[in-house]
């Protein structure tokens, strides 16, 4: 009975260690949330890969509804993933990338589709200093 406490327990810390280990800023999933997915993390808002450090969710967008505000998060809006907009009076079009930061203190981005369709919100941790966010029209 000792043996299978002692296995049962040994077995849990490993799943738990590597569960923990696995749970970092630069491994968690991270997702396009705004208003144009009512500020949720479903599947189709996961930023996927296209280079090293360099992520894209596509998201369709109205004309007619202005600006959408949107962040940059984990499913949990954990503070270490959760990106906003760094300097407030920065404006985000298509030609002009933005700096962000992680940390919630971090305004919401804005960007303000001139035209229905669909678009690539890019998050650049290249450089982990000088984080980049662009948009283009896919």
């Amino acid at each position: 009975m000792l043996k299978k406490l002692i296995l049962t327990a040994t077995l849990l810390l490993s799943a738990l260690n590597a569960w923990a280990a696995e749970d970092t800023a630069e491994t968690r999933p991270l997702f396009l949330r705004g208003e144009m997915n009512n500020w949720e993390a479903p599947d189709a808002a996961q930023l996927a890969q296209q280079e090293p450090g360099v992520l894209m969710a596509k998201a369709d967008l109205k004309a007619s509804h202005g600006a959408y505000k949107f962040k940059f998060a984990d499913a949990k809006w954990k503070g270490d993933t959760t990106f906003g907009q760094f300097d407030p009076t920065a404006k985000l079009t298509l030609e002009s990338p933005i700096q962000a930061k992680a940390g919630y203190q971090w305004s919401d981005m804005r960007f303000t589709p001139e035209a229905d369709g669909s678009y690539g919100f890019v998050l650049d941790r290249r450089d982990p200093k000088h984080i980049q966010v662009s948009i283009k029209k896919l």
